[in-house]
């Protein structure tokens, strides 16, 4: 038997300006992160008890709001605040999030973290 049927909402290359970085040549200018999102719901629950519809839009606006916060030092801080932002803002039972710097070395496309957070196992 396998995992239990699930159905997500996907919120794919989302692209935004921030303040961000702990090195000195990051501390002038914004920076551009890129962001996949991925919310999961048990596919029983989401129809039965969300009627099949979960309203994204204030986690979409959550998320773009995030280019005009004040400089933050370390990419693992914004990731938090997105997660927590995630399972505030919606149902959902686990959240998938891939959060990249796409300009900060030349030798590559990008560098970042990717999170894969159960609600259970999530506190802020």
């Amino acid at each position: 038997m396998g995992e239990p049927s699930s159905v997500s909402i996907v919120m794919r290359d989302i692209e935004l300006s921030v303040r961000i970085g702990e090195h000195a040549w990051e501390k002038h200018d914004a920076q551009r992160l890129r962001l996949d999102l991925t919310l999961r719901f048990g596919l029983r629950d989401y129809n039965e008890r969300h009627g099949g519809y979960v309203n994204y839009d204030p986690l979409r606006a959550f998320v773009k709001a995030m280019e005009d916060r004040p400089r933050t030092e370390r990419i693992e801080t914004l990731a938090r605040d997105i997660i927590a932002a995630c399972f505030e803002l919606t149902p959902a039972e686990r959240v998938e999030l891939t959060i990249m710097k796409p300009d900060i070395f030349p030798e590559m496309k990008g560098v970042g973290l990717r999170y894969d957070v159960a609600r259970a196992d999530f506190s802020t």
